[in-house]
């Protein structure tokens, strides 16, 4: 048992400096990896149909970086938010209640609420306001079951 720890623990001296920043990376994301896995999944998903939207109609009169920019900004803030808030959660607001879910909920609703905008300007079917009368229907119920 003590060769197995031994041997591991050389393996991480000896490995690259990426290979460290990737594992203590992975170790701070390890209790927030199911929301921020889905919030980079919303986001790709909106970039792949703005993208697709692009290729079908507007390659003539936008640049494709005009679509890819949005993206790889969102990436970027989104990643910056989930660490910043967890690290918050973790560090100071420990378990008195979920701040990260709470805060990570409305992004991704946003991206959410995005995707059914886009596909409701291609299609012409009217599903935000759909969406929204669905939403508050939803925190309606929740909150007048908490009032019984």
């Amino acid at each position: 048992m003590i060769e197995g720890i031994e041997e591991a623990f050389n393996q991480f001296i000896t490995s690259s400096f990426v290979t460290k920043l990737l594992l203590f990376i992975s170790a701070f994301f390890a209790p927030v990896w199911e929301l921020y896995i889905l919030l980079m999944f919303l986001v790709i998903v909106d970039y792949l149909i703005d993208l697709g939207v692009w290729m079908l109609k507007e390659w003539k009169s936008k640049r494709c970086w005009e679509i890819t920019q949005p993206f790889v900004i969102k990436v970027i803030m989104y990643s910056i938010l989930v660490i910043t808030v967890n690290a918050v959660q973790q560090h100071l607001i420990k378990e008195a209640f979920d701040f990260f879910k709470l805060i990570i909920a409305i992004p991704i609703t946003a991206q959410l609420i995005e995707i059914v905008g886009t596909v409701e300007r291609t299609t012409g079917i009217a599903l935000v306001d759909k969406v929204k009368d669905y939403l508050s229907n939803w925190i309606g119920n929740k909150e007048s079951k908490k009032e019984d």
